[in-house]
């Protein structure tokens, strides 16, 4: 997901606007936490986690959420909202991900898997850090 790190140079400014917009506030992340459901205890990779506002609120309903982006910037960002102790990386969505495998209950993809070509290395990875029985929870770019 090489076009994720273009992301480095205007990372604040997507960010503020992604927290109220309509799209992202208002339809989007309801409708992943609806998909979601109840949460508590489960562990799940927010993939393409950008600045954090959806692992934010899996986190408030009791889940334990890795997260990774292709932008050290959104990670930093991300990071700043969820704590110096969140677990979260640099990593390519395509690429091998740096998770054991069998380590996720769920996998959620908001917004992201449209920047890649070909998504079958990347649903591959995302297939193997989830548990057998494992969800992917995804909405794609319109």
């Amino acid at each position: 997901m090489a076009a994720g790190t273009n992301y480095d140079d205007f990372a604040q400014a997507y960010a503020d606007e992604n927290e109220s917009s309509l799209l992202n506030a208002f339809y989007e992340r309801p409708a992943m936490l609806q998909m979601a459901g109840e949460v508590a205890g489960r562990r799940i990779l927010d993939i393409g986690c950008g600045s954090g506002p959806l692992a934010h609120e899996l986190m408030a309903r009791g889940a334990f959420v890795s997260g990774f982006d292709a932008s050290q910037a959104m990670i930093d960002l991300a990071r700043a909202r969820l704590g110096e102790g969140a677990d979260l990386q640099v990593a390519n969505l395509g690429e091998q991900l740096p998770y054991g495998a069998d380590s996720f209950d769920d996998a959620i993809a908001s917004l992201v898997l449209h920047y890649l070509e070909d998504w079958t290395r990347a649903l591959a990875e995302i297939r193997r850090v989830l548990k057998p029985g494992g969800r992917l929870l995804l909405s794609l770019n319109h």
